[in-house]
């Protein structure tokens, strides 16, 4: 998901910046049902997890009427591509005490510390440090297993959507009609006196289906 640098150290190098002791920090997590795509990066720590996606925009970065803009460009689309990355690594937490925070990493040297839509969007200038603010929430044996979840088992594949509460009700609406028109038209060749008893039969028939 990240782009080439456009000045100011990287994602990579601000990430070793964090204590070796506290921290895992996995690279290039295969993105379940969006392969070849990777999360940049994913950092286990005390504070929780950290879904870090890196980007390299030019220009000024903020929030303005709710919604993240580079210079006078919409990012809002970046930032639900993160927050759907920390969705898919939150289903493959098993602890339900560990917090999920989708980081919209910009490589620069200016430091930037702003959120849009519960997505922090930081630089790698103040990546280390806002992440070693947060508050603790996890034992470091939680830490361990955490991030040997994330790096062993892959993430999940998120589920496909289930059926809408009338998609059965269509295909059966739409097999009976098949062959109503099959019955008229054996009925029009056949015998012609019956075919009104035989719709009228038939459309009873569809209307119990459907009701069931």
């Amino acid at each position: 998901m990240s782009g080439e640098s456009i000045g100011g150290r990287s994602a990579g190098a601000a990430l070793d910046a964090l204590s070796h002791d506290r921290w895992r920090v996995l690279n290039d997590v295969p993105w379940p049902g969006r392969r070849p795509a990777t999360i940049d990066h994913v950092v286990v720590g005390r504070a929780g997890v950290f879904v870090v996606d890196v980007r390299s925009w030019p220009g000024e970065v903020r929030v303005r009427d709710g919604v993240l803009r580079q210079d006078r460009y919409s990012r809002q689309g970046a930032v639900t591509q993160v927050a759907e990355a920390a969705r898919v690594v939150g289903s493959g937490v098993r602890s339900a005490r560990c917090p999920v925070q989708g980081v919209l990493c910009l490589e620069r040297d200016e430091a930037i510390v702003i959120e849009s839509d519960g997505v922090l969007v930081c630089s790698t200038a103040s990546l280390a440090d806002v992440l070693e603010s947060r508050p603790a929430v996890l034992a470091d044996l939680q830490v361990e297993r955490i991030a040997t979840d994330l790096s062993g088992r892959g993430l999940p594949v998120p589920a496909a959507s289930p059926p809408g509460p009338h998609s059965s009700h269509r295909g059966v609406a739409y097999l009976s009609g098949a062959l109503a028109a099959l019955v008229v038209a054996l009925l029009l060749v056949a015998r012609p006196d019956v075919v009104a008893d035989a719709v009228e039969g038939l459309a009873r028939w569809v209307a119990d289906q459907v009701q069931d």
